[in-house]
């Protein structure tokens, strides 16, 4: 009896280290594999000569701004690269950091409507006007200008506010596409927005 005891207590012990070793190889495999996966990603992002970060150069009167795709979560999609630039917008209280989505789409402009509270303008003296997207609804805005500095310089562009705060922030065609060259640089991740001349 006290040797069948015995034996049923070594057993036991024998499963508990086993399960334990077991369990500390599978989270030490995991943790590697994670490791691993994440020094591929740095190094094709060192190699592959895309973009990471902002530059601006203003070499001969020739503005270049040169900027990052941000990626963007879609539930149905998975992450996608989007067109988005940061830049400095006028406002009220001087200028104002914001993000805009460069739509080759687009127009002219648009941006919400507290944007035209934020940049002054008198909605009361703007032109109203009907914009329909490609959803085809149509929806009502107010014509008038913004001021963005690209590359520390100073440039007005035609633009909407909408009815609505929901709008996104969109640099369209109109001005931007007439003074700028626009690259969108899918294999390197960038998007360059090179001026013909400073103003």
């Amino acid at each position: 009896m006290a040797y069948v005891s015995f034996d049923a207590h070594a057993s036991e012990t024998g499963v508990d280290f086993g399960t334990k070793w077991s369990a500390i190889l599978k989270i030490a495999s995991l943790f590697g594999f994670a490791l691993v996966i994440g020094l591929i990603l740095l190094i094709r992002n060192l190699g592959d000569g895309g973009v990471n970060q902002v530059t601006v150069s203003n070499n001969f009167g020739v503005i270049e701004f040169k900027v990052p795709y941000k990626n963007t979560l879609y539930e149905n999609f998975g992450f996608v690269q989007e067109p988005k630039v940061t830049m400095p917008l006028k406002t009220l209280e001087g200028y104002v950091d914001t993000t805009f989505l460069l739509d080759s789409g687009a127009v002219v402009s648009t941006l919400p409507l507290q944007a035209a509270h934020d940049t002054g303008v008198d909605l009361a003296k703007a032109k109203r006007i009907t914009l329909q997207g490609f959803s085809g609804v149509p929806a009502f805005a107010y014509m008038d200008k913004i001021i963005i500095q690209i590359g520390g310089v100073d440039f007005e562009f035609p633009a909407t506010f909408t009815e609505s705060n929901a709008t996104t922030y969109i640099l369209g065609r109109k001005g931007l596409f007439d003074d700028f060259t626009i690259n969108f640089d899918h294999e390197n991740r960038a998007i360059t927005i090179k001026g013909k001349s400073t103003k």
